[in-house]
C-alpha cells in the first residue's frame, strides 16, 4: 500500500510536486481559496530568466528550461522565446558590468549593447540610456495555461484536489497527520506537504513545527495601454532595480519592484505604487499621460538566503517543506519539482550539479 500524502497549497508549485510523486504516493492537493493558483501563480510576472537572483535558483531555472522549450505530451503552448535587456546610464554602468561580469561565463550568451544598439530594440527607452546587456534566451510563460496542464495531468494519474479547505488544524495521530478544515471536514495522511506560500509558517505552527521565519513582500503589476506600443519590444529591466516593463499581449506590463513587507494575506495594490510606477515609466521612457487599466499585486516569499526550501523537518520526519521561492516559483517549478520527489522518496541526488543541503530546511537551523 502506498503512503499518503497531502500537500497545502494549490499553487504551480505544489502542483508540479504533486504531478511529479503522483506515482509514488496516494496525493491529496488542498486549496484554502476557491480555485488553485489564485495567489502569487497567477499574479506572476510569466517570464523565465536564467540568469537570475542567485547560483542556486540558476541552477534550478536551467534544470526546468528543457521541459519549457520542449514540453511534454499535453503541455504544448507553455512558453514562447523573449529577449530581456538590462539597461544603465552612465551613472549606472558600473552595475551593468557587475552583472555582465557575474552571469558571462554561465550565460556565454550574453551580449553587451551600446546606447544606438539600446534605442533600436526598445526605441521608446529615454536618450540618455547608454549602456546595457541583452539575454535572448529568456521565455514568456503562459502561466494560466501550465496551471491548467499541472492540474489536469495530476488528476489523470488518479489525484485529487480540494479546493475551499481552509486548514485550522493539524494534530499528529498515531504516526499520521489528521489536517480540519474551517467547515470540519477532514483528511488524514502519512506525510505533509507544506507548499502554502506566504503560509508556511502559519501551517507548521498548526502542525506543531518550528517555522523558518520566512518573510512576505508585495509586488505590484500594472497593464497598461500606451499610444506607442510594439509587441516586438523585449523585457526592460533598469539596472536600478526600480522598474521593469515588457510587451504582454497587446498591453505593456510594467511593474515598480517594490519589496514591501507584509503579512500574509490576498495582497491588493497601494495608490503609492501604483503612482511611483507610471512616474518611473513616464520619467525612463518617451511615454506619457499613461493610464492603467489593471493592477495588481502578489507576494513574493524569501527565507535569508534567498534559496527555495525543500525537503523534510529536522525534527518531523512526516512534515515536507516546500516553499519560500521568491519571485521564481514559475521558473524553477519543473525542475524543483523533480528534485522534490526525489526528497519525498529519500532519493539519492543524481544528474544534479545541486545538493540536498543547499536546498533543505537544515542550513536555516539557528536562524530563527
Amino acid at each position: 500500500m502506498r503512503e499518503s500524502l497531502v500537500i497545502v497549497g494549490g499553487g504551480i508549485a505544489g502542483l508540479s510536486l504533486a504531478l511529479q510523486a503522483a506515482s509514488e504516493f496516494d496525493i491529496t492537493v488542498l486549496e484554502t481559496e476557491f480555485q488553485p493558483g489564485y495567489h502569487s501563480t497567477s499574479r506572476s510576472a510569466a517570464v523565465l530568466h536564467i540568469p537570475f537572483e542567485n547560483d542556486v535558483v540558476h541552477r534550478l531555472t536551467l534544470e526546468s528550461v528543457e521541459f519549457f522549450q520542449s514540453p511534454s505530451r499535453g503541455f504544448n503552448g507553455i512558453a514562447d522565446s523573449m529577449s530581456t535587456l538590462r539597461v544603465g546610464r552612465v551613472v549606472g554602468r558600473p552595475k551593468i558590468e557587475q552583472f555582465f561580469e557575474t552571469w558571462i561565463e554561465r550565460c556565454p550568451w550574453l551580449v553587451r549593447l551600446s546606447k544606438d544598439q539600446l534605442l533600436a530594440k526598445c526605441p521608446i527607452l529615454s536618450s540618455d540610456f547608454t549602456n546595457g546587456v541583452i539575454d535572448c534566451r529568456s521565455l514568456h510563460l503562459d502561466v494560466h495555461h501550465l496551471l491548467t496542464c499541472t492540474r489536469q495531468a495530476f488528476k489523470e494519474l488518479g489525484g485529487r484536489v480540494e479546493t475551499n479547505f481552509r486548514v485550522v488544524s493539524i494534530e499528529s495521530v498515531q504516526g499520521s497527520w489528521r489536517l480540519t478544515s474551517d467547515n470540519g471536514s477532514t483528511v488524514h495522511a502519512d506525510i505533509i506537504v507544506n507548499a502554502a506560500g506566504a503560509w508556511v509558517d502559519e501551517i507548521a505552527k498548526l502542525a506543531g513545527v518550528q517555522p523558518i521565519g520566512v518573510q512576505a513582500k508585495r509586488r505590484t503589476g500594472i497593464r497598461c495601454k500606451p499610444e506607442v506600443f510594439s509587441s516586438s519590444w523585449p523585457m526592460c529591466y533598469l539596472i536600478t532595480d526600480d522598474l521593469y516593463f515588457k510587451p504582454e499581449g497587446q498591453s505593456l506590463m510594467l511593474s515598480p519592484c517594490d519589496e514591501t513587507p507584509s503579512e500574509p494575506c490576498d495582497a491588493q495594490p497601494e495608490r503609492i505604487d501604483i503612482a511611483q510606477a507610471i512616474a518611473r515609466l513616464e520619467e525612463n521612457t518617451t511615454l506619457y499621460d499613461v493610464v492603467p487599466e489593471e493592477c495588481w499585486a502578489g507576494l513574493r516569499v524569501f527565507v535569508p538566503d534567498q534559496c527555495p526550501v525543500v525537503g523534510y523537518d529536522c525534527n518531523h520526519p512526516g512534515f515536507f517543506w516546500y516553499g519560500a521561492f521568491g519571485g521564481f516559483g514559475v521558473q524553477t517549478a519543473p525542475g524543483c519539482s523533480k528534485l522534490g520527489a526525489r526528497l519525498l522518496r529519500h532519493a539519492p541526488f543524481t544528474d544534479t550539479s545541486l545538493t540536498e543541503l543547499e536546498l533543505s530546511p537544515k542550513r536555516l537551523m539557528g536562524s530563527v
